[in-house]
């Protein structure tokens, strides 16, 4: 039997369920954690068949995602999958893939979006109303109805490329611009640019400084000093928004400081119901 690993990477548990739920319908597959391989100055693998699974970050591929991509070597890979999921949003993910893997000579074998409960917290929504206990279990019967089809599409190694028409959420003008006017080594720098340098956090008074925002930051970038977390400028943000989303607390929002204005005062937060933040932690 050939080896399957599927490397994914997830900041409030969406992606890592897909995986989880992925596993048990590929049979001996192996589910390996993007981040705690970054360390590494090169990442090999021996596997013939490779999946990803990860979230779409403003359209894109997250931060860690495209670090795992310039360091691993897909030499052994006779077969590449993906599976993005998103909150319903077009996705330039895939093609942004093929072209980190062109210089391997590697392009994805199949692909699938698979929409999931938003959990962005920037935006006027709000979380939890737009992630009831029946919306959640909406998407659920059908993830795991595209995950059955997927599977076996995957253990047949079939190709399986197709557009996307299964996004629900339309992009404003300039989000259109991104994906379809500029190169997507742009529009992801520009993405990077963003949860880098542009989103600031801090806890407010709700804080009791329980240090599951320390444990669950996948950057390693959150520190508790005297009980309060830091978010250590030296140490560049995932922007994964685990910090914010499993706080139990609500306490940590993002600041509003121009040009990116912040409503997590008022909204709400959401994470997988199933993941904890010790298993998001776990990656690591």
């Amino acid at each position: 039997m050939s080896i399957t690993l599927v490397y994914t990477f997830s900041g409030t548990g969406n992606s890592l369920h897909v995986t989880q739920e992925l596993q048990k319908r590929l049979s001996g597959s192996e589910l390996v954690p993007i981040v705690h391989l970054l360390g590494q100055d090169t990442i090999m693998t021996e596997a013939e068949v490779v999946g990803l699974v990860f979230p779409s970050f403003c359209t894109t591929i997250p931060i860690p995602v495209h670090a795992f991509l310039r360091k691993v070597e897909f030499r052994s890979a006779h077969y590449l999958f993906a599976i993005c999921t998103r909150g319903g949003s077009p996705s330039d993910a895939f093609d942004h893939i093929n072209v980190l893997l062109k210089g391997q000579g590697k392009r994805l074998d199949a692909q699938m979006n698979i929409t999931m409960p938003w959990n962005h917290p920037l935006g006027k929504e709000d979380l939890p109303r737009t992630a009831t206990h029946e919306r959640i279990q909406q998407l659920e019967s059908k993830m795991e109805e595209k995950l059955d089809a997927f599977a076996e599409i995957v253990l047949a190694r079939d190709p399986y490329v197709r557009p996307d028409t299964a996004a629900t959420i339309e992009l404003p003008w300039w989000g259109e611009a991104m994906t379809s006017l500029i190169p997507r080594s742009l529009n992801y720098e520009l993405h990077r640019f963003m949860y880098q340098d542009l989103i600031h956090f801090y806890a407010d008074g709700a804080c009791n400084g329980c240090g599951i925002c320390e444990e669950v930051c996948l950057s390693c970038r959150v520190e508790l000093v005297d009980e309060e977390p830091v978010w250590k400028e030296e140490i560049k943000c995932y922007g994964c928004f685990a910090c914010i989303n499993y706080c139990p607390r609500q306490a940590i929002q993002i600041q509003s400081r121009f040009p990116v204005k912040s409503y997590t005062n008022v909204t709400g937060r959401y994470h997988h119901p199933s993941v904890s933040y010790k298993d998001i932690a776990a990656q690591r």
